[in-house]
């Protein structure tokens, strides 16, 4: 028996991936609109915000093995002022939305009221016109970052991107409905931080910690 429990002890644990997931801040633009596959850069707020991040890593001596972000400007460029060459990945870019991107609320709802209260009520099926079908956006980020983390065992990571992006993932993670994803809050500047153990569920340690709501969108 002690033979066995000596063995036992010694067996190599798993190593943890922690990974922190990092929305981009506010953007350059007025008003509410879908801006998925729209190339639109941060605004004076929104590097404010992502500083704020920047600099709660730095004062707690916070650093990564890694650093990942969506190939769009508003993430890539505050990505690249941590680390002068991350990791860039394509299919963490936002969902497109094809015909209502920029476009206000009260027009999308005029030409397409009934097709975006389903995408609010369930994004699961549902395809703007001329944009991306929800299911392959998600399953392109699901996909993603499974072969981003395949390597990853016992480091830290950091991944900026999107709202759509760290919903799905966390819905994911988290064993939810995709069709539930709008339930997550997740303003501008979300900063949040995931931690995956082999043979255990995954753990959400924390959610939107240095986060402006008055910003949230």
């Amino acid at each position: 028996m002690a033979d066995s429990a000596a063995n036992s002890s010694a067996q190599p644990t798993a190593q943890p991936i922690i990974i922190d997931l990092l929305r981009h801040g506010a953007v350059a633009a007025e008003g509410w609109a879908f801006r998925g596959s729209t190339d639109i850069p941060l605004s004076d707020t929104g590097w404010q915000q992502m500083r704020r991040v920047a600099d709660a890593f730095t004062a707690s001596n916070y650093t990564f093995d890694q650093i990942a972000t969506s190939p769009m400007q508003r993430c890539r460029r505050f990505a690249e002022t941590l680390h002068g060459a991350p990791r860039i990945l394509d299919d963490m870019r936002e969902m497109d939305f094809g015909d209502w991107e920029n476009r206000a609320f009260d027009d999308i709802q005029a030409s397409d009221g009934a097709l975006l209260a389903q995408f609010w009520q369930s994004p699961v099926g549902i395809q703007p016109p001329g944009g991306e079908l929800f299911d392959d956006f998600s399953d392109r980020v699901i996909a993603c970052w499974q072969a981003w983390l395949a390597d990853a065992a016992g480091e830290t990571r950091l991944l900026v991107a999107h709202g759509g992006v760290i919903r799905v993932i966390l819905a994911h993670l988290l064993e939810m409905p995709m069709a539930a994803m709008w339930r997550l809050h997740l303003p501008y500047a979300a900063w949040s931080r995931v931690s995956l153990c082999a043979g255990h569920a995954p753990r959400l340690m924390f959610m939107n910690r240095m986060v402006d709501d008055a910003c949230a969108a």
